[in-house]
């Protein structure tokens, strides 16, 4: 073997070995204890109860066929079609050879050995099996990852149509896509990892989002005009106050300092919001909730405010007027630029997904 294989960790996965006979599986762990983990089952029935407490550690199962209570095709045959990628290496005796062949696709076995084991065969056997499944998990984990980038870059530019309302409403409203960006973020920021709808965060209903966004964008547009009305910063976050509080803020306080407006509640609603966006909610009143809100961070943004979600329980925004020099309004040209390169939206918000 050369040393490059020998440093193969080839333990990052267990091997599931299910045998009837406790010497084998004595003899098996034994020969290839040190190199590999193994787990162990006496047949098919357990090996099933195994199976389902390490399912997510395990990359091969080699098994006898030939077992009281369930034979090994029938036990692998349970688990082909959830775990298609798991190696399945058949073990059985030369007088089964016939019946292992013609049960090889029913099981989506890998290889059958034969007994009495050609140990050196068995060992690399079992090496390459494992190398095979680590590289295809390594390949896989890396398409997704390149996937969820691509899905990201479509919902940021879906999301960021959102600040074309005020443009196409012959709405004034200055800094649209950042406060767009803005309420996505305090709304990612605010679902837990791991919660439940997280995985549905990361995969929007593409089919959905793009009928709720055009019914969202005219509320939308209605909505800004009257949200736009308060003349100064002060006002239009009290004005968000209000709205995050009608939106389920229950408790919202607010404090004035030199630095910022901080809006602190028990209870944060932007996460369920965010899923009116995604197109994942048809609820009347979240619909609502969300429209409102939005335009309440528009119109505190067009007003030279930033929003800046605090980490915590509930949900803490502080309000600040913005440093940044002012500029002659133009939202169609701005709207445009973030459009064209929405890396704002990316990695402000869309990269915590």
């Amino acid at each position: 073997m050369s040393h490059e294989i020998d440093d193969y960790d080839y333990q990052r996965y267990a091997i599931l070995f299910v045998d009837d006979e406790a010497n084998t599986r004595k003899y098996f762990r034994r020969l290839f204890g040190e190199k590999f983990r193994i787990l162990e089952a006496e047949d098919g029935v357990e090996a099933l109860s195994v199976f389902r407490k390490h399912a997510n550690e395990i990359g091969i199962i080699m098994t006898d066929q030939r077992m009281p209570n369930e034979t090994g095709v029938g036990f692998l045959s349970k688990i082909a079609d959830d775990y298609p990628d798991i190696i399945k290496i058949l073990s059985t005796a030369y007088s089964d050879i016939d019946a292992a062949i013609g049960s090889v696709n029913q099981g989506g076995i890998f290889r059958y050995i034969t007994k009495p084991w050609d140990i050196p065969q068995v060992e690399v056997t079992l090496r390459r099996a494992m190398e095979f499944y680590t590289v295809k998990r390594e390949r896989d984990a890396l398409l997704g990852a390149k996937m969820q980038a691509m899905g990201n870059v479509l919902l940021s530019s879906r999301l960021a149509a959102f600040a074309l309302a005020p443009v196409c409403a012959g709405i004034e409203c200055r800094q649209a896509a950042e406060a767009v960006a803005a309420f996505i973020k305090t709304g990612v920021a605010g679902r837990r990892t791991g919660a439940d709808g997280d995985s549905d965060l990361r995969s929007p209903d593409w089919g959905k989002l793009h009928s709720r966004q055009v019914a969202l964008a005219s509320g939308l547009e209605a909505r800004l005009a009257e949200a736009l009305k308060p003349a100064d910063l002060a006002a239009r976050t009290a004005a968000l106050a209000e709205e995050l509080i009608a939106a389920g803020s229950a408790g919202l306080s607010t404090s004035v300092n030199e630095a910022a407006t901080r809006l602190s509640g028990t209870i944060d609603p932007t996460p369920p919001l965010l899923d009116v966006l995604l197109g994942r909610s048809e609820d009347a009143a979240l619909t609502q909730s969300a429209v409102r809100v939005l335009a309440a961070f528009m119109a505190v943004y067009d007003a030279g405010g930033v929003v800046r979600r605090i980490r915590g329980e509930g949900i803490t925004v502080d309000v600040t007027q913005s440093t940044a020099p002012a500029k002659t309004a133009n939202p169609g040209a701005e709207t445009a630029k973030w459009l064209i390169d929405d890396d704002l939206l990316i990695s402000a918000a869309l990269g915590l997904l």
